[in-house]
Order: C-alpha cells, then structure tokens, then sequence
C-alpha cells in the first residue's frame, strides 16, 4: 500500500468513527452504529500504530440540517 493511500485509508476510518449514522432498519447486528464506530477506531489506530508518518488531522463532524 502506497503511502498516498494509507493516508487515503486512514482519514476514511477516522471519518466513519465520527461521522457513521445507521439507517434505522440497519442499525443491529454488524451493521449498528455503535459497532461500526468502534471497528473504525480500532482499524485506524491499527494503520496509525504501523504507520505512525500519518498525519493526525482532526476530524470535522457533519452536523444535520435543521428544517
């Protein structure tokens, strides 16, 4: 894995950590939101702790529209 995209890899999990919403009908089992959220932090603190080069950027929260 090149190091473009080990970059690439780890702001998407770091992005699913703080961003993943489940739809309702989704939301047991595998594919819960709390459970993706802990699998996604756990998988980029795996790519960060064998690549620690990566830069820790901080992660913005999408917030929801208000209607």
């Amino acid at each position: 894995m090149t190091k473009t995209n080990r970059e690439i890899a780890y702001a998407h999990f770091r992005d699913l950590e703080a961003n993943y919403t489940a739809l309702p009908h989704l939301d047991k089992g595998l594919t819960a939101t709390a459970f993706m959220k802990k699998k996604a932090k756990k998988i980029a603190d795996a790519l960060l702790k064998r690549n620690p080069e990566l830069e820790v950027k901080p992660v913005e929260t999408k917030s929801k529209k208000e209607k």
